[in-house]
């Protein structure tokens, strides 16, 4: 457990980067931390994990400053229990490539161990371990988890970023690996997306999404809206790895236009961004969806969509990039909203 002065140096340590550059060492610092949070103060864990037949998985654990908070409709409790034990919460789901599977919420104690490099808690009664240092870890959820990470064939597979505007601040760190291993007794083959962020800050509206396409490339894209329903983006982030060429492709102040839409009662979404001299569109249907709800010190509502893309067209000024020349994906995209009070 940290002070604040610590926290906030953090968070600018992480923007100072804003990039890959992060050395495994500061990835284990932030991974294996409990920060110290001033009110608005948040962390979060994430993981997800993206395989082949649109199977996936994400976990979270969470916690705040405060007290309490109604988490999916249910009281939670934050307490401080030792230096490195505290009492939060996890939560997750599985999509098994038919259907979604709740792993529950729950409110446990979690124990994050810096020398071991260990998270030890439970998600409904069933024991949870998240361990190792960069680039690989491991993850076992009873019998029903078993993962292990192994750096892959991405030439940046490690990110830190982060905001800091005195007292409002936010800071993260991003890692990006193969997985293998079983999930709910069947194979597991594919990707995983870990990450880290410690925050100051009010909730609010944004999306997130990250597909992984069967050749290895992938694209994500980030931005922050000025409320639930609004088409006005700020912060906005659109990035493609073309895994043939191992070029990352970021679009500079990216136009982004979101749309969600139905199909044969689905749920779509378009996503369109252009820069100077980039353009790309994605279209992407929706197969499963898990909604977390937040109450206390705010509201938020993440809702996860599972997705694949039904149409991916890259332009750029020497070439042009088809679903048909990436395979098929997997990802999730996430619509996010809230208020301060």
């Amino acid at each position: 457990m940290k002070n604040l002065k610590e926290t906030y140096g953090l968070i600018w340590k992480l923007s100072s980067i804003n990039g890959s550059r992060v050395c495994g060492k500061l990835l284990d610092r932030v991974m294996y931390n409990f920060e110290a949070l001033p009110p608005l103060g948040k962390e979060y864990w994430w993981f997800l994990f993206f395989g082949q037949d649109r199977k996936q998985m994400m976990l979270t654990v969470f916690r705040k400053f405060g007290k309490n908070m109604v988490f999916n409709g249910r009281r939670a409790v934050f307490r401080k229990i030792s230096e490195n034990v505290f009492q939060a919460v996890t939560a997750g789901w599985v999509y098994d490539g038919n259907k979604i599977h709740d792993l529950g919420d729950t409110n446990p104690e979690i124990m994050v161990n810096s020398k071991k490099k260990t998270i030890i808690s439970n998600i409904s009664n069933r024991k949870m371990t998240f361990k190792g240092g960069f680039p690989e870890y491991e993850l076992e959820i009873d019998e029903i988890v078993h993962l292990k990470m192994k750096k892959g064939d991405f030439p940046e597979n490690k990110y830190a970023h982060g905001a800091l505007i005195p007292p409002f601040g936010a800071g993260w760190v991003d890692i990006h690996s193969n997985a293998e291993g079983s999930v709910l007794g069947e194979r597991f083959n594919g990707t995983a997306h870990l990450q880290k962020v410690v925050g100051i800050m009010t909730y609010g509206p944004f999306h997130w999404g990250r597909v992984v396409f069967k050749d290895g490339s992938a694209t994500s894209i980030f931005c922050l809206k000025t409320g639930r329903d609004s088409k006005r983006y700020f912060h906005q982030s659109m990035i493609f790895y073309d895994h043939k060429t191992k070029r990352y492709l970021r679009f500079k102040k990216p136009k982004l236009r979101i749309l969600k839409w139905e199909r044969e009662k689905n749920d779509m979404w378009t996503v369109e961004g252009q820069d100077e001299d980039k353009k790309l569109r994605v279209v992407l249907e929706a197969y499963a969806k898990k909604e977390f709800t937040m109450r206390g010190g705010g509201r938020q509502v993440y809702i996860e969509y599972a997705v694949t893309p039904r149409e991916f067209n890259l332009k750029t000024q020497d070439k042009i990039i088809t679903l048909e020349d990436l395979g098929e994906g997997v990802g999730t995209f996430e619509d996010a909203h809230g208020s301060p009070i």
